[in-house]
């Protein structure tokens, strides 16, 4: 057998044993990007060198494979590289406030450090030491607001056993300070890290963002909620650009030849579409709400930038940059 296949084959082992819901036929084709035939040799193989696979429940009428043995165990090392990456990871979290995330991925680093043995513990220190030293992140100006560990832990908690939470709130606007209950939904992090949270008493209709450096005194109480079944978070986000939520709009931006590659490869929004055109202009449509947010950030490009639709973005945007001249100039 190939040294290829038999990579194939130990990756494929290794999906399968961290699938919790198993994977179908359909998911070994897709991810190994293989055959059908090869994914069922391949299942196969798997399963007489590892094995044996077990088949996990589900609802959908497809069969769900999941590798449940130890005998990875002694198969699975981790190279500098991928550890440099996890530090990496948790120096950026670190940058944007969340240190309790980052202590969590710092930890998760030194267990599978903890893993290795001997010498190939010895070789891969003095790798990611060296690797350690020769990365790092470009300063980015924004906000640096720690974000409470203790307050990330009791609202976990309550999305966890969906109870409601009273804190103190100040309104960013005017500083105006109120008492809330609300029930929590989920956490967003951004340039800065917001609650999403419906007002317990209903007077916020559905949930909307609590910035959580300007919670207080918060309190996990004894009464439970039911969780609206249809609110999907990552649908929610996708919503606005940034975080600011407002009513969505169709935005349509036009670049120029000067900054269309720069534009194709910058994501203003998750569900986006692109359009290159013969006069190397680039065409950029999404759907989203937060024109503020999106008038900040399209400053960026200056006079590179043209847009199109709505004509309230644009009628924004010439406002923002007439108060810059105003105030500047």
């Amino acid at each position: 057998m190939r040294y290829e296949r038999v990579k194939d084959i130990i990756d494929l082992a290794i999906r399968l044993q961290a699938a919790r819901g198993g994977l179908t036929l359909d998911d070994i084709e897709r991810e190994m990007s293989v055959s059908r035939r090869t994914a069922e040799r391949m299942r196969d193989a798997v399963d007489w060198a590892f094995g044996p696979l077990d088949i996990v429940p589900a609802d959908d009428n497809k069969r769900h494979w999941r590798l449940q043995s130890n005998a990875l165990r002694n198969l699975l090392g981790f190279e500098a590289e991928e550890l440099t990456a996890l530090a990496t990871a948790a120096a950026a979290l670190e940058r944007t406030g969340l240190q309790e995330q980052a202590a969590k991925l710092r930890e998760i680093g030194s267990k599978l450090r903890a893993m290795q043995r001997g010498a190939a513990l010895e070789r891969l220190d003095a790798d990611l030491e060296t690797l350690t030293r020769a990365e790092g992140l470009a300063m980015r100006p924004g906000p640096r607001q720690p974000v409470d560990a203790a307050l990330l832990a009791l609202l976990r908690e309550a999305i966890l056993t969906r109870r409601v939470v009273t804190f103190r709130y100040r309104a960013r606007s005017t500083g105006r300070q109120s008492r809330q209950r609300v029930e929590p939904y989920g956490l967003l992090y951004g340039n800065r890290a917001f609650l999403v949270a419906r007002a317990a008493d209903g007077w916020s209709g559905g949930p909307r963002l609590w910035r959580l450096a300007n919670v207080g005194e918060a309190r996990l109480s004894g009464e439970r909620f039911e969780r609206d079944p249809a609110f999907d978070l990552q649908r929610y986000a996708r919503r606005s650009f940034g975080t600011f939520q407002e009513t969505p709009v169709r935005v349509v931006l036009r670049f120029d030849a000067r900054a269309a590659d720069d534009a194709a490869a910058f994501l203003f929004h998750p569900d986006q579409t692109v359009e290159a055109h013969d006069d190397g202009t680039l065409t950029v449509r999404f759907t989203a709400g937060g024109l503020d947010e999106m008038c900040w950030h399209l400053v960026t490009w200056g006079d590179s930038v043209t847009v199109e639709k709505p004509a309230r973005l644009r009628r924004r945007l010439a406002e923002m940059c007439e108060r810059l001249a105003g105030h500047h100039g």
